[in-house]
């Protein structure tokens, strides 16, 4: 959450001009390595597996939608919203994954 959370500060410091946008494709690449990372950890505790796939799916259309972009401006317009979805899935994961053991049984029930 703090990357995703880095990246859209990075992309308004290089949409003001306050940088390039050199740091937020670095971090965004880094971004997509780690949420990889945590698919393999979510997949070994057989926990939340498939929601940790559906993160990495849309970090990776992130990734792409950010690259075709570059040339394609309204496949780039689709970069922004796509954010927005990677922000929920991941929060959403982060919430699952720290939630007690009690509240998510009480929330099943």
């Amino acid at each position: 959450m703090a990357l995703i959370a880095t990246q859209f500060f990075l992309a308004g410091a290089g949409a003001f001009g306050a940088t390039s946008f050199d740091a937020h494709k670095a971090v965004g690449g880094a971004l997509v390595l780690v949420v990889l990372v945590g698919v393999l950890v979510a997949a070994l505790a057989r926990r939340h597996a498939v929601h940790a796939l559906i993160l990495f799916a849309l970090t990776v259309l992130q990734f792409v939608l950010g690259s075709v972009g570059a040339d394609e401006p309204w496949v780039g317009a689709f970069h922004g919203l796509n954010a927005l979805a990677v922000l929920a899935a991941g929060g959403t994961l982060a919430r699952k994954t720290f939630e007690p053991p009690s509240a998510a049984r009480a929330a099943t029930a």
